[in-house]
This record gives C-alpha cells, structure tokens and sequence, in this order.
C-alpha cells in the first residue's frame, strides 16, 4: 500500500510542475524583492511626514508571507500523499495564516490613514501613537486566530482517491478532525476575510474619487500655466518691439536714454517676479504630484490585494459547498488551474515592492545611487585587478 501511495505521489507531483515552479519562481522574487525594499526604506528613506511609516512592515510580513506560503504550496505539490513532518507543517499553516491575516489587517489601516489624510484633512489623524497602537492590535489578533491552527492542524491519515485508485493517505490539512467548533471557527475566519476586504474597498473609494480630482486638477494647471507662459512670453516680445520703435523715432537721445532706463527697470523686476512665482508654481506642483503618486501607489496595492483575495475565496467556497467534488478529478490543465487560483493570495505578497518601485520617486532615486555605486565599484576593482 505505501508503494502505491508513493508512486500516486511522485505521479501528483509530475502534474503540478508547472504550478511548483511558478510558486517557487514567486517566492524568490517576492523574497528577494521585499528585503531589498526593506533594507533601502530603513538605511536610506527619511520618512518625516510618516507617509511611509507602514511599507517596510509591509514589505517584512510579504517577505515572511512568500516564504510560508511558498514554501507550504511548494512541499504540498511534492508530498501532498506522503506530508514528511507534522511538525512543519503545523508551523507552515500558522505562518501563512498569521502572514496573510497581518498584512491583510495592515493594508486596512493604510486605507484609514489615507482616508483620514485625503477626505478629512482637517480632522483627526493617524499619529505616530496610534500606528504603532494599530500595529500591537494587528499582531495580537493575528496570533490569536493563527495559534489554534498549531492544535488542529496536521497530517490527516486517510483514504485518498487518484487517478481512479483509492490508497491511504498522509495530507497536510488545516483541520485534521471535522466538528462542529472547527466549523464554527473557519466560518468566523472567512467573514473576517470578506469583512477586511469590503471595509478596505468601502475606505478606498471616496479615496479614488479624491485621486482622480487631484490628477486632473494637476492636468488643468500644467495646461493654464503652459497657457499664462506664452502669454507672458508674448507680451514680453511686444514689449521690446516697442521699445525699439520708441529708441528709432526720439530724436532726443538724452531723452531716449531717460524713457528707456526706467521702463527696462521695470521690465526686469516684473520678469524677475514673474519668475518667482512660476518657480514657486512648480515647486508646488512637483509636491503635490509627488503626494498623488504615493497616493495612487497605495490605491494600486489595495486593489491588488482585493483582487488576488477573490480567486483564493471562489475556490474556497466552492471546495465547502461542492461535497461531491474533489480536484484531483480534474485534467491534468484542470488541476494547475484549480490550484493557480487557490494560490493566487500570494500575488499579494509578491507584487508589492514592484509596485513601491515604480511609484515611489525616492525609492527608485535610492536603488537607481545604489546600483551606480555598485557598477562603480565593480568597474574600479576591474581595473585594479588588471593594473596589478
């Protein structure tokens, strides 16, 4: 019997390559990308105004969140008949649990700052107190719905059926014993689910409305200061044509030389002023295109993270509501499918340092100084290298 279910194991784990891969592919990149955006955000971004105050942890619970559902995804699709530790996997289904919860929990009170910070500006707003207030709530509530699945979690040992032969099993499942209480406690788990996400929207769209007011206004006053500039450039060429003329009809040069002294003073100070205030006009601009930007980067990672949520939900549901139905039924492309949207949760994790890099201007002028410091130092040791 166990040959059997070793040789069904090894047959389940040549179907889902391709999902194996990807995940493995997924977690690297998220990994190795959250790291790099926590170490630049700590050692090189000054976050006075605390606009930034929640991505680096963000980034380090995405990281910890692509490790562990990663790595359980991954040790599932190699021994999803033939689980090698008990203990790892009960420690896998609570760090995924408490990874996902966490930074489900957090984007939530991004979308209140953002809020708090667009549509009421003038009321109150999310200290720094009140942050990391948020933060200690988070983690004991994460710990508290996480930790329970350390005692029910486990390898269940039963009778599977795969490619139409039913053998013993020994699965990695979140609930070894079906009960009432269980049922209880993930029907509490997936309303918290839905609850977070519908809260988030809700906060979001008012946010969105405010984003789209402050691109186009942005839009209208690139245009009427582009408009007032030729208008000013125009009137100014006028000018000295006038001034030209005055110079070729006066007969008087001493009286050409007084006409022309005073007007030239004035001209150069309301150029000068002029000046000024489109300098000042840009610098506000640039501010305030700086604030959309980030912004919109929060709004992006809202709706990525509602959107990666959905498939993950879908196949949930339709996992308890289907008894009849089980996937490893399926095709060959009807399981990588199924399990692609069943993991799609992890794009959540992955995603977001692209998305802080590129609407983040001072996180990407950072990484833009760090990689020419190291092409820089690469080149100069080259060099050295051939001298000696």
């Amino acid at each position: 019997m166990e040959n059997i279910t070793k040789i069904l194991n090894e047959r389940y784990a040549e179907i889902v390559l391709p999902n194996t891969v990807l995940l493995a592919l997924g977690m690297t990149v998220g990994a190795v990308g959250n790291i790099a955006i926590i170490s630049l955000y700590v050692s090189k971004i000054q976050d006075k105004k605390g606009d930034r105050y929640f991505i680096p942890v963000l980034a380090f619970i995405d990281c910890l969140g692509c490790v562990a559902n990663g790595s359980f995804y991954t040790t599932d699709n190699a021994f999803l008949f033939l689980y090698p530790s008990e203990v790892l996997c009960r420690i896998l289904i609570f760090l995924l649990t408490f990874a996902s919860g966490f930074s489900a929990h957090v984007l939530l009170v991004i979308a209140l700052q953002r809020y708090l910070l667009i549509c009421r500006p003038f009321g109150k707003q999310l200290t720094l107190y009140k942050r990391r207030i948020s933060l200690v709530i988070i983690t004991v509530a994460c710990l508290g719905y996480a930790c329970p699945l350390i005692g029910i979690g486990g390898i269940r040992h039963t009778n599977s059926t795969f490619l139409n032969q039913t053998f013993e099993s020994h699965m990695c499942v979140l609930s070894v014993e079906t009960s009432f209480g269980t049922l209880v406690y993930f029907g509490t788990m997936a309303l918290i689910t839905v609850a977070n996400i519908l809260v988030t929207a809700g906060l979001y769209i008012p946010i969105t409305r405010a984003i789209y007011r402050t691109f186009s206004f942005h839009k209208k006053n690139v245009y009427k200061n582009n408009k007032d500039r030729r208008i000013s450039d125009s009137q100014s060429s006028s000018t000295q044509i006038s001034h030209i003329t005055i110079e070729e009809t006066n007969i008087n040069q001493q009286q050409n030389i007084s006409i022309r002294h005073p007007k030239g003073e004035i001209q150069q100070k309301s150029s000068k002023q002029e000046c000024k205030t489109i300098h000042r006009t840009n610098t506000e601009a640039r501010k305030e295109k700086v604030k959309a930007k980030i912004n919109l980067m929060f709004l992006i990672i809202i709706l990525v993270y509602i959107l990666s949520y959905i498939p993950t939900l879908a196949i949930l549901i339709a996992t308890y509501t289907l008894s009849d139905f089980t996937y490893l039924e399926l095709s060959t492309v009807g399981i990588n499918l199924w399990l692609f949207c069943a993991r799609f949760l992890l794009l959540n994790h992955v995603i977001n340092p692209f998305i802080y890099g590129y609407f983040d201007i001072k996180l990407r002028t950072e990484f833009a100084k760090l990689c020419c410091a190291f092409v820089k130092r690469k080149l100069d040791y080259s060099v050295d290298s051939q001298t000696t």
